[in-house]
């Protein structure tokens, strides 16, 4: 994963990052201080929906439910996390503003789930060893478990389908530019629709960058 910066008021003049709360609005692009949290994560490269990509949301999922059904029986109830992504192209370059590479098998990505902050790692191990046995898979061997740090991004809601994507990605670096911001880092969704089951007019889609001063 790329390295990521810690929310700071540098000067005066720096733009102000409010705490995370709530969804954003739709099209509507916010400043937001993200805090640290730790994720299982997995890598892969090509187009969503090949046989990598549908088998590591299978692991992922897996492992998230498995030690979310052992923390509810230990009196420790949380709700199951959404499904996000990080994208850049396979040459490393970032997604430009409105932009998306137009030949998606050339995407990097890793997929990740959050995990509650009172689980315990060898809570978490267990849950992966527990779901790969339900449901055996290569996917499980690749996950892995570990902080991601606290990062300050824009972010904003889109509603469509992931092709209209660039129109609400422009509004976020319209965004920046008025910030005296830069991005840094993967393009960042967190998929808060299943595109299996709602039209795509339907899906709601977070999108999310990472930013730093421009100076």
């Amino acid at each position: 994963m790329s390295t990521m910066t810690t929310p700071a008021r540098l000067t005066s003049d720096q733009p102000t990052f409010a705490p995370l709360a709530g969804l954003p609005h739709p099209g509507t692009p916010r400043l937001v201080a993200v805090p640290a949290r730790r994720c299982l994560m997995i890598d892969g490269e090509g187009e969503p929906g090949n046989d990598a990509f549908q088998g590591a949301i299978g692991a992922l999922f897996g492992a998230v439910y498995t030690l979310h059904f052992t923390l509810k029986k230990a009196g420790r109830k949380g709700r199951i996390p959404a499904l996000e992504g990080l994208w850049e192209r396979t040459d490393g370059t970032p997604f430009g503003p409105g932009d998306l590479p137009p030949d998606p098998t050339a995407w990097r990505w890793t997929l990740l789930m959050e995990v509650p902050s009172d689980a315990t790692e060898g809570e978490v191990r267990a849950s992966i060893e527990a779901a790969q046995i339900k449901r055996p898979s290569d996917a499980f061997e690749r996950l892995r478990f570990g902080p991601v740090e606290a990062q300050t991004v824009v972010e904003a809601m889109h509603v469509g389908p992931y092709s209209t994507e660039p129109l609400t990605i422009e509004r976020m670096h319209q965004t920046m530019r008025e910030a005296g911001l830069r991005p840094v880092g993967r393009h960042h969704e967190i998929y808060l629709g299943d595109p299996r089951r709602s039209a795509p007019e339907r899906l709601r889609t977070i999108l999310r960058q990472q930013v730093e001063p421009t100076v």
